[in-house]
């Protein structure tokens, strides 16, 4: 039993006064309540799909999509695995190693649900740099490659656009940029320079979700505003469909490999 204590206290002008009551009241049980842990019961795979030289390492990232709608990173606890370990190896921690050329499948198995991603390894080839003062010119095929890669994975431009944000890279963007730099690594994504915070919903740009650019100096990739710029897909963020605009020199570019190389 507890006892509720009631006081009232008076104030009158030269004199004070207070008056205080107590009664029985019974205790209020305390309730319990069982909350169930949320389960995995999806996983997907962050990753370059395309490694290009022997030895390269890449970190995976396994992402549990949890039954109460949420995401979580995961890949400390994932299981990893390599369908063939001489083109790629996983390791524990989802570190992958390339080796030979060829494909391979990756796994990560989170409470017995399981991600794949296909992993392509190639080693590179890049133009050799321009003499100096010159610059290396536009490859001829773009428009045919990015068609040709689109292709490959019908659907995934449907994910262009993850979030409604639209000043970062991708998952179709960067199987698009992947398979480019498959030709040559001379492609990126462009920074998009000419945007801030403020036009990505708050959040910073990283790269145009729609573009690609390409290094026609001998300067280093990273930074460098030497850059063909290519559109190449419209109505980004609404109903994306192919296309290909050259618009080099309308605005600012620079290069970027968006933290993935």
């Amino acid at each position: 039993m507890w006892k509720a204590l009631a006081c009232l206290s008076l104030v009158v002008v030269g004199l004070g006064a207070t008056a205080c009551s107590t009664t029985d009241a019974p205790a209020e049980p305390a309730s319990v309540v069982n909350v169930a842990a949320p389960r995995t019961v999806g996983v997907s795979i962050n990753a370059p799909t395309s490694l290009f030289r022997r030895g390269q390492t890449a970190q995976l990232a396994a992402i549990a999509t949890l039954s109460n709608g949420f995401t979580e990173d995961r890949s400390a606890s994932a299981q990893w695995q390599s369908s063939n370990g001489s083109v790629a190896s996983v390791n524990a921690g989802g570190v992958v190693t390339a080796g030979d050329e060829g494909e391979t499948t990756i796994r990560a198995t989170l409470d017995g649900t399981t991600g794949t991603i296909t992993l392509r390894v190639r080693y590179a080839n890049r133009t050799n740099d321009p003499a100096p003062g010159q610059q290396i010119p536009l490859p001829g095929n773009v428009a045919a490659l990015v068609q040709q890669f689109n292709n490959e994975r019908p659907g995934l431009i449907d994910n262009s656009c993850p979030g409604g944000i639209k000043y970062r890279n991708n998952p179709w963007l960067d199987y698009i940029v992947d398979r480019l730099r498959e030709t040559d690594t001379r492609w990126g994504y462009n920074a998009k320079p000419t945007r801030t915070a403020a036009d990505n919903g708050g959040l910073p740009v990283i790269a145009a979700g729609d573009e690609i650019a390409y290094n026609y100096s001998a300067d280093p990739d990273e930074g460098t505003t030497k850059v063909y710029l290519i559109d190449i897909l419209e109505s980004h963020c609404g109903s994306p469909r192919l296309t290909y605009r050259h618009f080099t020199g309308e605005e600012p570019g620079r290069w970027t490999g968006a933290g993935r190389f």
